[in-house]
């Protein structure tokens, strides 16, 4: 799972293989290790839940995103490419949410395509 985080906007973008299992098991995770203790990680979750809206925890370095079951069906079920919310976090302030599948990179190498989705601008 790629995350990228930008101007109080996360994003998340599941290969097909992490699609997968996000569809059989109802949850993915990443982590990165930001140094040698293990309290330096941080750890990304997509979970379906029950919720009737997407939501965002934040909690012990933990970020994770809950989609609805019927979302996440729809999502992993049909060629939609993903899906979004804007998340009001009060004082004004929001949160932008955007969750997809991964697509191949034109110019990136087959190693770092493996798993992702045929890129629908490339040209055959």
């Amino acid at each position: 799972m790629k995350i990228r985080m930008q101007s109080n906007s996360i994003r998340y973008r599941l290969k097909e293989p992490e699609l997968n299992e996000f569809k059989n098991n109802g949850i993915i995770k990443e982590s990165i290790q930001l140094g040698s203790n293990t309290g330096t990680s941080l750890h990304f979750i997509l979970q379906k839940s029950d919720t009737e809206q997407i939501t965002v925890q934040s909690e012990n370095n933990t970020t994770i995103i809950q989609v609805p079951g019927d979302m996440a069906g729809e999502w992993t079920d049909t060629p939609s490419v993903g899906f979004d919310a804007v998340i009001q976090l009060g004082n004004g302030r929001k949160l932008k949410v955007l969750v997809e599948k991964d697509f191949e990179c034109l110019e990136a190498g087959k190693e770092e395509n493996i798993g992702a989705y045929p890129n629908p601008n490339k040209n055959c």
